[in-house]
């Protein structure tokens, strides 16, 4: 029988970028395959040729051993494909019924065209029992998390029963819980309805977890394929990075100095009399289960939350944050957890989305110095790593991971005296995610405040100086690294 899905000899370019390179594997129907490799490997660009988004520069694609032209969306789906991309392209002023059945022909009556709304919020209601999210068919999408979000998008590609389901970075917002319900989920429908499903994913204890087979990709070329009982995560990671990651050198920066200071910061409904400190060179965490209020904290101190109280001391002055324009003119930079809606201009090149944080470093009297605007890309790229092939080419042809880097570039190049980070390494591999540490130690070094959101535990303890723990909206712990322990933090997070 031959495999449900085979790539023969694929390249694809992108100008005088090569995204992948003569790359050839396959995959059986009825497994699980996990596709490996660092940000800029070529995943996304091979997802993005099964659902039809670009075709191959070269080579084929065989679907049951017949050559396949994929060339529209509406192809992909006709051949089976159902793609679950890592960014959530759902319609937020929209309901959660309305987005599941979204451009179905099953969402009108029967020779009719009028929407069929109680069949749709019947089978919504299923696949949110399905998948253990207590919400309405009918609540809107933007009143849910992003974890939330992620899961509706799931559930909506789980509807149509493919017959061959790729999951991009499914798990990255998603708490153990939600991603142990994904997991079952998965698992049935490979032995119910023998679904294959292409997994990919930096969490390699997922791998580990969930997939049969692994094929592993390293600068746009095939690695290799390997059974997963027969390789090991330290292989895995040795494949796709091509070294050994390093142990992060444990250090602190932190000073006596009190960088920021915040007194019973509230808003309603989200958040309520939170107290905290961070000092210059300090690492500071804050943990928490999704909904705990830790994201709306940082948006809060960011001047982004026009209903926010409480009072902000910056060096030892109070100061009044009402607006983002405020917190960038304090000195205040911020990533965030959402790169692509609220970190990127999707519409703009790699060049303009670097230069609209640091425009009052590359301009005169609101004249750009374009040699200096040259001068400052070129040593953002080489500082970061970040694989481009010209940095004019469009901020989407870059990997996820490469996106962040350049949403982290951006506002460091900002030259801010306090951070704040959401999620800063959620949808990154285990190579960028060391270089993304060790750039916080860096910045951290030069006496820079840092701020961090975080949903894993280990990066938290590792990285910060000291982990402030919040409870539904409210702070319940906090603790040093040196007493710092998963058990302890997922008490003070449980309000236990």
């Amino acid at each position: 029988m031959a495999p449900i899905i085979e790539f023969k000899n694929i390249t694809k370019k992108f100008g005088g970028t090569t995204a992948l390179s003569n790359v050839s594997f396959s995959v059986e129907k009825g497994e699980v395959h996990c596709l490996c490799g660092e940000n800029g490997a070529g995943k996304s660009t091979l997802i993005n040729l099964c659902g039809g988004v670009f075709p191959p520069t070269s080579g084929e694609i065989l679907i049951n051993g017949k050559v396949e032209h994929i060339n529209s969306i509406q192809k992909s789906g006709k051949l089976g494909f159902a793609i679950v991309h890592q960014e959530v392209p759902l319609c937020l002023n929209m309901s959660i019924a309305h987005n599941i059945f979204l451009g179905s022909k099953e969402s009108t009556k029967k020779n009719s065209v009028f929407l069929d709304e109680k069949y749709m919020n019947e089978k919504t209601q299923e696949l949110m029992e399905m998948f253990h999210l207590n919400a309405a068919p009918t609540d809107l999408l933007e009143s849910l998390s992003i974890a939330e979000q992620s899961i509706v998008q799931i559930a909506k590609a789980v509807y149509f029963k493919p017959e061959i389901l790729i999951l991009d970075e499914p798990t990255a917002a998603l708490t153990n819980d939600q991603r142990d319900v994904l997991f079952d989920v998965v698992r049935k429908l490979v032995s119910e309805q023998q679904t294959t499903v292409l997994y990919v994913s930096h969490r390699l204890e997922e791998v580990m977890e969930l997939g049969d087979r692994t094929t592993i990709l390293k600068d746009g070329q095939f690695v290799t394929t390997r059974n997963i009982k027969d390789i090991t995560t330290d292989d895995i990671v040795t494949l796709m990075v091509g070294r050994k990651i390093e142990t992060m050198e444990v250090k602190s920066y932190a000073t006596t100095e009190k960088l920021l200071e915040v007194k019973n910061l509230s808003s309603e409904r989200k958040f309520k009399d939170v107290n905290l400190t961070v000092h210059r060179g300090e690492i500071v965490g804050l943990a928490g289960f999704v909904g705990a209020g830790r994201t709306e904290v940082l948006t809060a101190i960011f001047g982004a939350d026009k209903n926010a109280t409480g009072e902000i001391y910056l060096k030892g002055e109070k100061v009044k944050i009402r607006s983002v324009k405020d917190a960038i003119k304090n000195r205040i930079s911020m990533i965030p957890e959402n790169r692509r809606d609220e970190g990127l201009i999707t519409t703009m090149s790699i060049k303009q989305n670097a230069q609209v944080a640091i425009m009052d470093r590359i301009s005169n009297r609101g004249f750009l110095n374009k040699k200096k605007s040259v001068a400052v890309m070129e040593d953002m790229i080489k500082r970061y790593a970040i694989k481009i092939g010209n940095m004019d080419d469009m901020i989407l042809t870059l990997s996820g991971g490469n996106q962040q880097k350049v949403v982290i570039a951006k506002w460091i190049g900002n030259d801010p005296e306090l951070l704040l980070c959401d999620e800063p390494t959620r949808g990154i591999d285990v190579g960028a995610k060391a270089e993304v540490y060790e750039i916080l130690r860096k910045i951290a070094s030069t006496g820079v405040g840092i701020l961090m959101v975080s949903s894993e535990l280990p990066e938290l303890i590792n990285l910060c100086d000291r982990i402030i723990v919040m409870h539904e909206g409210k702070v319940t712990g906090e603790v040093t690294r040196e007493e710092t322990t998963e058990e302890l933090i997922m008490k003070y997070a449980a309000s236990v």
